[in-house]
């Protein structure tokens, strides 16, 4: 699976942003409070949707956390690769995962594709969303910095 693009309408603080991808790593050096973190909780999200729907704490509700300071539609579109195939993913969410929507379309035709479900990224990395987060997806605040003694 390769990204290779996506559109933020609305996410965080993130708003009317489009990304492209290019092969291999890429490094988005930006300053403090760009939405560096957003931006990788954006993509999270495209895969698997919102995590903590209940949760109160806004760390551990994405709903809220990432709900648009701004306003307007919450969500976007992620073109990637899989299978030799592109495909544009698209979610937007609503107060609550009743009113979410997917959308999932071949990138070449535009025809809709029943490829994959709304389970995206446990069906194309065989990893639900807690897995995922454990092992591939690193979070701002899974990388705590402090000050020791030494």
């Amino acid at each position: 699976m390769r990204i290779i693009s996506c559109r933020i309408e609305n996410f965080g603080k993130l708003h009317d942003l489009d990304l492209s991808f290019s092969d291999g790593l890429n490094v988005f050096c930006r300053e403090n409070g760009w939405g560096k973190s957003t931006l990788a909780a954006f993509i999270k999200a495209m895969l698997y949707g919102l995590d903590g729907n209940k949760k109160r704490d806004l760390d551990e509700n994405e709903r809220k956390r990432f709900s648009p300071w701004q306003g307007g539609v919450f969500g976007g579109k992620m073109e990637f690769e899989a299978g030799q195939k592109r495909y544009t993913v698209t979610r937007t969410f609503g107060d609550s995962p009743a009113k979410d929507t997917f959308e999932l379309r071949n990138a070449e035709t535009n025809l809709l594709s029943q490829d994959y479900s709304e389970r995206l990224g446990e069906e194309l990395f065989k990893l639900n969303s807690a897995s995922f987060y454990r092992s591939i997806f690193i979070g701002q605040s899974d990388c705590p910095t402090v000050s020791t003694d030494d």
